[in-house]
């Protein structure tokens, strides 16, 4: 009976591996889709979203020489292009290459 109570919460190994094989494979399609930014974007997408603290839109204007509101239409645009590149890049790893026939 008593053994009954003593169940691992812990998530088992499959698990384990399958959520680290995920982060991998997310932080790799993150990575490859960066690379349609140019140095620009890349800052500011970089600085607004992916940092543990953020960098406020004056600093940036500062940085690059440009208003607030410039910097925030950089880091929409950057968004949108990421976005668009993770979609596309999701969807070309999901669909199979072509096999040739013999």
């Amino acid at each position: 009976e008593w053994q009954d109570w003593l169940v691992d919460e812990s998530p088992d190994q499959e698990t384990t591996l399958a959520a680290s094989e995920e982060f991998d494979n997310r932080r790799k399609t993150l990575s490859s889709a960066l690379t349609v930014l140019n140095k620009r974007e890349r800052r500011i997408f970089e600085t607004r979203r992916l940092a543990e603290e953020q960098i406020t839109l004056v600093e940036l204007a500062e940085e690059f020489g440009v208003s607030r509101e410039r910097v925030r239409q950089i880091e929409v645009g950057a968004f949108a292009k990421v976005q668009n590149a993770v979609k596309h890049g999701v969807a070309a790893m999901a669909t199979p290459a072509p096999q040739q026939v013999r």
